[in-house]
């Protein structure tokens, strides 16, 4: 049973629907859950990935139009994300995405974090 993620520009939400089939997904056309929106967006759905015995890793897609190299942009979508799950991440979060929103690169804020944890960037 395949489940699709969709955007809902009424909304402005993703949204996930659960299928019986990939017929049934091809067939038809969802409505949106919270508003009943039938215009929604397909969206590339997560993946997993093994790789050589090791747990799965899962990587989400970026929402339409944006640009993850910036850390400006990247800051947008961590808050855009934030405020659709209507989740609190605390205090790291929100000090990231305000050092992101000022330009400073996602590699130093890490490197800092790091430093301040007393952890190193080795990953071996």
């Amino acid at each position: 049973m395949p489940i699709y993620e969709y955007y809902c520009s009424d909304c402005n939400k993703d949204v996930s629907v659960l299928f019986l089939s990939f017929s049934e997904a091809t067939e038809n056309n969802p409505a949106c859950p919270d508003c009943g929106n039938n215009k929604l967006e397909r969206l590339l759905s997560s993946v997993s990935i093994a790789h050589n015995k090791k747990e799965p890793s899962t990587t989400k897609t970026p929402t339409k139009n944006s640009n993850l190299e910036d850390p400006r942009s990247l800051a947008k979508e961590m808050n855009k994300a934030s405020r659709n799950s209507n989740a609190d991440y605390g205090d790291d979060f929100r000090e990231v995405a305000g050092r992101l929103k000022k330009g400073e690169s996602p590699v130093s804020i890490e490197k800092k974090l790091r430093k301040r944890a007393g952890e190193t960037m080795d990953t071996h």
